[in-house]
């Protein structure tokens, strides 16, 4: 629901201009967010942020978007690859007289019900770079971008959802692929478990799967090499997010031995980040084994976690 005069917190004010940024229309963000079209404008307006353009297609886009529907592509993901939006695209389709496909096939809408390992850790990946939308009259949508390079861990949520959802092609305007599901159980599940509440569920805060989630999304681990003349290299761990979210990492850590970090502001959000050995620590809490993680990540924290042991 949209509520007039709403004061969108700082946090919040962030995650519209990076989501403004990545292509998401302004009427999505302000539906998400609870606030009017003018709200979001203004606030783009404010800080520089073009909002998405929308065109007109011509009559050879619309054969390939009808085509690309049949092939499997949702709305959204060729709303995006076209620069217009869902509902025109939908439109489209049913003027052409095509049935429009309520949900994806085979979708394991209890996907989300328990707290085992992999589903703790695609509800924290989600927390950080998903969006959850809902719309009057539709049924509610998880969407996700990430970069090119990350595409197969798009096919991992895929594969792990259940679901024949295609990901959408690489945008050449902000260089990201698309994917996304519609549910109301998945939907309602993330709101549930605190998406966008100021409080997150305790059986997540506790879970080290829930927190890798969040890092692949929001996070990022690196070794440096330290000014010259220097030959020695460090550590370095950081995540950014709201200022709960990062409170509860900070204790989630503090719990597993790894204390003295605090949460610094970072624009409009906040930040939790340390180097050397505490970095260390916690690559190994979060990584070490872990049977889900994104790839270039679980590559980098397996080389800190070398380092620990080899107390470098």
């Amino acid at each position: 629901m949209t509520r007039v005069g709403r004061r969108l917190t700082p946090a919040e004010r962030g995650e519209i201009l990076a989501r403004a940024t990545s292509g998401d229309s302004i009427t999505a963000i302000g539906l998400r967010y609870g606030v009017t079209r003018q709200a979001i404008r203004s606030l783009l307006r404010r800080n520089g942020v073009p909002p998405r353009r929308t065109g007109t297609l011509t009559d050879a886009q619309r054969s390939e978007v009808v085509r690309r529907f049949l092939g499997g592509a949702s709305l959204s993901q060729i709303a995006a690859d076209f620069g217009v939006t869902a509902p025109s695209v939908r439109g489209l389709v049913i003027r052409r007289g095509i049935e429009i496909r309520s949900v994806s096939q085979g979708l394991r809408h209890d996907a989300f019900d328990s707290f085992e390992p992999d589903t703790c850790y695609w509800i924290g990946f989600l927390f950080a770079d998903g969006c959850v939308s809902y719309r009057p009259g539709h049924i509610p949508q998880i969407s996700v971008g990430l970069a090119e390079r990350d595409r197969d861990h798009l096919v991992a949520l895929r594969n792990y959802l259940g679901c024949d959802s295609s990901i959408s092609a690489t945008s050449p305007t902000h260089g990201s692929c698309q994917f996304s599901v519609r549910s109301h159980r998945l939907a309602d599940r993330l709101v549930e478990l605190g998406r966008y509440k100021q409080t997150i569920d305790e059986r997540l805060v506790v879970s080290r799967d829930f927190w890798r989630g969040l890092v692949d999304g929001d996070g990022s681990l690196g070794i440096y090499r330290r000014p010259a003349p220097s030959t020695r290299s460090f550590a370095q761990f950081r995540v950014v997010g709201r200022r709960h979210v990062m409170d509860a990492f900070v204790a989630f850590l503090e719990r597993e031995g790894v204390t003295g970090l605090s949460v610094r502001p970072h624009r409009s959000i906040f930040t939790v980040g340390t180097t050397c050995g505490p970095a260390e620590r916690i690559a190994a809490l979060l990584y070490a084994g872990a049977p889900t993680a994104l790839g270039r990540k679980a590559e980098t924290a397996a080389r800190m976690i070398a380092r620990q042991r080899e107390g470098a």
